[in-house]
């Protein structure tokens, strides 16, 4: 148990966000469904389903700063490891236990997702989000010679587990669920620092790299899903529970990717640019930045 909060404290949902792990299982939620919230933080999340899609949200954590904080934001908040065989008995039944990024902090996360299956209602399902190991930052620091843990991220240094779209689709079905849906979150680099990454390392990639690259979802950088307990009749309620996403839909979350591209793009170039200037101009042009900052703070003033 901690006195401090944990680095993801700060970690919180949007509304109208689209292409990351929080918008995706927002989504999966249903209407006025009874939540458990898996590693729960402080809440942010849901809190979100608590005002937005009117759920009952139980949250549990090992980290009792985070409970603390998460009491006044969930239905109920409780410092509960769910490791421990029976922990979650006296909460009750859920219709959706969340795992955002819980999994592979997990010693044995297949004999706990076995236990939940009796903690489920006769519909329930598992919501989850997994990171993806096979991502290009990853596999590009393994070509250097590296594997540098992190507080967050998919290099986080309290993993157990590191998952593939494979791997992944073997703990669920090792631990007798069957994934329903299963979606990605994208994260994308630019080919020109790509390239430039690539011949730091003295490599010098061709349209078989890229090709390859896609092929093996290199761009992945989580996963996101629903499982539910593998018997016919749950299935069947499964897959009519899904919703198809109305044209308008699609064509509003494929605009807002394009849109989060091209700012991208438009970071990059910024950056490019104004490297580029200071390799020209030197030390004159770092005067000139420091001079401008100075006279807007001066009309700030």
């Amino acid at each position: 148990m901690s006195n401090d909060v944990s680095p993801y404290a700060k970690h919180e949902y949007s509304v109208g966000t689209h292409n990351n792990s929080w918008a995706n299982l927002f989504e999966l939620i249903p209407e006025g469904a009874r939540v458990l919230d898996v590693g729960c933080s402080t809440g942010n999340f849901g809190a979100a389903l608590i005002r937005d899609k009117n759920c009952t949200v139980v949250g549990i954590d090992t980290n009792s700063a985070d409970i603390a904080a998460a009491k006044p934001a969930l239905t109920d908040a409780q410092v509960i490891d769910i490791t421990f065989p029976g922990a979650v008995d006296g909460l009750g039944k859920f219709d959706v236990i969340i795992f955002a990024d819980v999994l592979e902090h997990l010693p044995d996360p297949r004999s706990t997702l076995k236990s939940l299956r009796t903690s489920l209602n006769p519909d329930g399902f598992i919501a989850f989000s997994i990171p993806h190991m096979g991502h290009l930052s990853v596999r590009l620091d393994l070509l250097s010679g590296q594997f540098p843990y992190t507080e967050t991220g998919l290099l986080d240094r309290t993993h157990f587990h590191f998952y593939d779209r494979l791997e992944i689709s073997s703990l669920f079905t090792d631990s007798g669920y069957t994934v329903v849906d299963k979606r990605p979150v994208v994260v994308q680099y630019p080919d020109s620092w790509l390239r430039d990454r690539l011949g730091q390392l003295g490599l010098t990639p061709d349209a078989t790299f890229f090709s390859l690259m896609s092929d093996t979802e290199s761009q992945v950088f989580q996963y996101i899903g629903t499982a539910y307990p593998t018997s016919v009749e749950s299935i069947r309620h499964s897959v009519e529970r899904q919703r198809p996403m109305p044209n308008d839909e699609i064509i509003g979350y494929v605009q807002a990717l394009i849109d989060e591209k091209e700012r991208a793009q438009e970071r990059q170039r910024n950056a490019e640019e104004q490297l580029a200037a200071a390799r020209r101009h030197s030390i004159s042009y770092y005067f000139l930045m420091i001079r401008n900052r100075l006279q807007r703070g001066k009309s700030q003033a």
